[in-house]
């Protein structure tokens, strides 16, 4: 009966927040791992009209601390595949990641989160012109989470390009 009583006190602890549980960046890192299915509307600029969005990608870790995400991106810019590589710098206390795409372009991000928000900054060139960029990432559940790409404009405000929601579609 007290093992019983002492369970629920845990389990009443844990779920109001009251006690935490540590989770490493690893384990953090480790829900992207997995297939994913993303829809949304996405455009080529600031200025140009929305069109439909979907990618599909596939997440693994390479080694114990580096998560590797091929993707396949179906939008204004015809078929995309790239491939990214996500980390933790313990020095830093931020996510890090590094995207190529065969578009040719190379982006470099970090990201600290908040909860279940992912907020990556991105330093890149889009279309040939250097841009900053910042994508939120919102964590729903296990299994889907939305997303937002905005870059930043020559007057410091955000302008949205991408947005639209993640599935996960097969086993971590």
């Amino acid at each position: 009966m007290r093992s019983l009583f002492a369970g629920a006190m845990l389990w009443l602890l844990v779920s109001t927040g009251a006690v935490t549980q540590t989770v490493t960046p690893q384990q953090m890192m480790a829900y992207f791992a997995g297939d994913w299915t993303l829809t949304g509307t996405a455009k080529v600029s600031p200025n140009s009209p929305s069109v439909p969005y979907r990618s599909t990608q596939h997440g693994e870790f390479v080694g114990s601390g580096f998560l590797e995400i091929h993707s396949v991106s179906h939008g204004p810019l015809g078929d995309v595949h790239g491939v990214r590589m996500m980390e933790y710098n313990a020095a830093d206390q931020v996510f890090t990641m590094n995207m190529y795409n065969s578009l040719g372009e190379h982006q470099l991000g970090t990201c600290k989160t908040d909860g279940t928000t992912w907020v990556w900054n991105f330093a890149e060139k889009m279309n040939g012109v250097a841009a900053t960029r910042r994508e939120t990432m919102t964590l729903l559940s296990p299994n889907s989470y939305r997303f937002k790409s905005e870059v930043q404009k020559p007057d410091g405000t955000w302008a949205t390009v991408m947005e639209g929601a993640a599935t996960r579609t097969g086993p971590k």
